[in-house]
């Protein structure tokens, strides 16, 4: 008997110096340690560090008082779980801390034997995981809202009419909206990773967008233009589209987001309008020179010599029928614009000549302002003399508009190195600042422009033929005082 009590004496002393070590073991590494009865009624000990209250004595309404309400039935579960099998407790749930805010544990406990190998108690560590499941909650919150914010950006996406798309820098679609799949005929597994060879674009127009994406990845600059493309049911279709750099964290450029837009039925309805405007100006026109040469040959007649009345009447219909002539002459100009059919045939030519005749025609055109031009040497341009003259009429007429009658208009004529520049100058109402770099703009009037007739397309028209000839046009400055437009062609 007694060699049967001293042989398990020494296994009594390795498991109580074993448990000691694993007891020691868990303070050492724990938040919070724990010990609970063999049915979990009973909370024997806590030492809560801390983050829960220590319990001073047993309790036995420990759940209401440590475990937060929403996971009290879980915890529960978990137990039940634990104790029909002797395992090891795990649960990760809330607690109510010794601050009163809640906080988020990792509670595991294992089970205790005695000799007969029942359940004597538990033992039990927890580690404060509260700040993991923050992050984690600011997560699954974050992709959340990512997610609705994706769902919300392919809806838009995917709802309008336009072409939208996403290039990675080995010039590969990795996006690719509905509109756009639905124009090459495809789907998203046939087209997303693929070039645009594959995608059917034609190899000048895939060599033309690989250009652009390297020009805006090396510039980290937005890219415009416009192009032909075939579209799977509609046919050949006309598209406006802007590249535009995609930057990462580091201010690098890591793809390219492109918008294309179908512009066909616009560019139809604008060839259309300027062709009217063209047909329409075109048989205006016609009448219009006939009206005026009439009226020319009434004012050489005997009864006009003889009756001022007479006279001044036909001097103001010849100038009302000129003004009307310009007029249609610009909506001439703007159609012949616009649809690529105005041409500008140069020649050279004596530019002082040539100013000295418009000289004398504005001084009979404009007989209540004051006018003066440069006497110049002669200097040799090559250039289309008739809508150069058309600029320079535009300018004075302008100046006469917004000019008091009687005020002075001055043109000047200078060489500076290459260039020939040219200014014209009034003693007008002048420009506000706002709105000078408007003034060239298609159809653009002043806000104060409302009293004085025009459409806006002269200075637009002069524009372009200044820069068809590989000048420059400009308003060099404008106060109440007046305003000094000016131009420059290359001598």
């Amino acid at each position: 008997m007694n060699s049967v009590n001293d042989d398990k004496h020494p296994n009594k002393k390795a498991i109580a110096a074993n448990e000691e070590r694993f007891r020691a073991l868990v303070n050492a590494t724990s938040d919070i340690v724990y010990i609970m009865s063999a049915d979990w009624r009973e909370m024997k000990q806590l030492e809560g560090r801390n983050f829960l209250a220590d319990t001073n004595e047993p309790l036995t309404d420990w759940i209401s008082k440590y475990i937060h309400p929403l996971d009290q039935d879980q915890v529960r579960t978990a137990i039940d779980d634990a104790k029909r099998e002797n395992k090891v407790f795990q649960l990760e749930h809330r607690v109510l801390r010794a601050d009163g805010s809640i906080g988020w544990i990792l509670s595991r406990a294992v089970p205790i034997f005695d000799d007969n190998g029942n359940v004597r108690e538990w033992f039990g560590a927890a580690s404060d995981i509260t700040e993991t499941k923050r992050a984690e909650e600011a997560l699954k919150l974050a992709k959340e809202i990512t997610e609705q914010q994706k769902r919300v950006y392919e809806t838009i996406a995917n709802s309008t009419p336009d072409l939208m798309y996403v290039f990675d820098l080995q010039y590969n679609f990795i996006y690719a909206n509905e509109a756009l799949l639905t124009m090459w005929g495809k789907s998203w597994d046939n087209a997303i990773g693929k070039g645009l060879l594959e995608n059917g674009y034609e190899p000048w127009h895939a060599e033309m967008h690989q250009r652009e994406i390297d020009h805006v990845r090396t510039t980290k600059t937005a890219i415009r233009g416009e192009v032909s493309f075939p579209h799977a049911l509609l046919g050949k279709r006309v598209y406006d589209y802007i590249f535009t750099p995609v930057l990462n964290d580091a201010g690098e450029v890591e793809a390219v987001a492109g918008t294309t837009r179908d512009i066909t039925d616009i560019k139809q309805n604008e060839q259309r309008k300027n062709d009217f405007i063209g047909m329409v100006s075109h048989e205006l026109k016609t009448p219009l020179t006939s009206l005026t040469a009439y009226l020319q040959l009434m004012e050489k007649s005997e009864p006009a010599k003889h009756d001022p009345m007479t006279k001044r009447i036909l001097e103001q219909s010849i100038k009302q029928s000129r003004r009307m002539t310009n007029m249609i002459n610009g909506f001439l100009n703007l159609a012949r614009l616009e649809s690529g059919k105005m041409f500008i045939e140069k020649g050279p030519f004596d530019f002082a000549t040539f100013l000295q005749e418009i000289a004398e025609e504005t001084r009979m055109l404009y007989t209540q302002h004051r006018f003066i031009f440069p006497d110049i040497a002669p200097v040799i341009i090559n250039g289309d003399m008739g809508k150069l003259a058309q600029v320079i009429n535009n300018l004075l007429g302008n100046a006469v508009k917004y000019s008091n009658i009687g005020s002075q208009i001055t043109t000047s004529a200078t060489i500076e190195g290459d260039q020939l520049k040219i200014s014209v100058s009034d003693e007008g109402t002048g420009i506000p600042q706002e709105e000078i770099s408007k003034l060239f703009d298609r159809f653009y009037r002043g806000q104060n422009n409302n009293l004085i007739a025009g459409f806006g397309i002269g200075l637009y028209v002069c524009r372009e033929i200044i820069e068809g000839h590989g000048g420059k046009i400009w308003v060099e400055q404008s106060t109440d005082q007046g305003s000094t437009f000016c131009f420059t062609l290359p001598v």
